[in-house]
């Protein structure tokens, strides 16, 4: 069932647009969610609080882009879910390690806590991701706004692990002088 079709059945307040939904996407969102998470129970928790909050926000939303819509939210649940998780215990992630790479070059010292410098860091970064070379925007997302490991991303971009490593490292340093040049660094 096309996306459109799904998001007409969420106007109707039918519920087969969540199993259309979970039939089409499970595999992607199961797989964003698994990436920050580790763990299959709080994967499917997070899954279904994802239905939950697409069924809650269609209507009166309607997406242009469906797939980026779910993972949006379905990531920003799973970061939830991972920082009320490492709060009563610290486990390490793909997610845990990824973020920790990108902080080194956003970091001015700091922690981002104020919603106004995130917004002015976001939009930077935003673009700095533009001005790249398709593969290499496209490596860096999945690595740290998807949070793949390593291999999976050189399996999807058809590269070596080894090539992926180097990309991201070169984008890191890029992006360091390129904020360091913005002041904000």
């Amino acid at each position: 069932m096309d996306d459109a079709k799904i998001i007409d059945l969420f106007w109707a307040r039918n519920e087969d647009a969540i199993k259309q939904t979970n039939r089409k996407y499970r595999r992607m969102l199961y797989g964003i969610a698994d990436s920050v998470l580790n763990d299959p129970r709080d994967c499917d928790e997070v899954l279904n609080d994802t239905y939950l909050r697409v069924w809650n926000a269609i209507p009166p939303e309607r997406p242009e882009c469906y797939p980026a819509f779910l993972s949006k939210i379905t990531r920003r649940l799973s970061i939830d879910a991972y920082r009320k998780r490492t709060a009563e215990k610290r486990n390490g992630s793909n997610y845990a390690v990824s973020i920790e790479e990108l902080y080194e070059c956003v970091s001015n010292g700091t922690t981002p806590e104020s919603e106004i410098e995130t917004e002015l860091l976001a939009k930077h970064i935003t673009r700095f991701l533009r001005a790249l070379p398709e593969r290499e925007r496209n490596v860096f997302v999945q690595r740290y706004y998807y949070g793949d490991k390593l291999h999976d991303i050189a399996r999807e971009q058809l590269i070596s692990e080894s090539n992926v490593k180097t990309i991201l490292f070169r984008t890191r340093e890029k992006l360091k002088e390129y904020l360091s040049a913005e002041g904000l660094q």
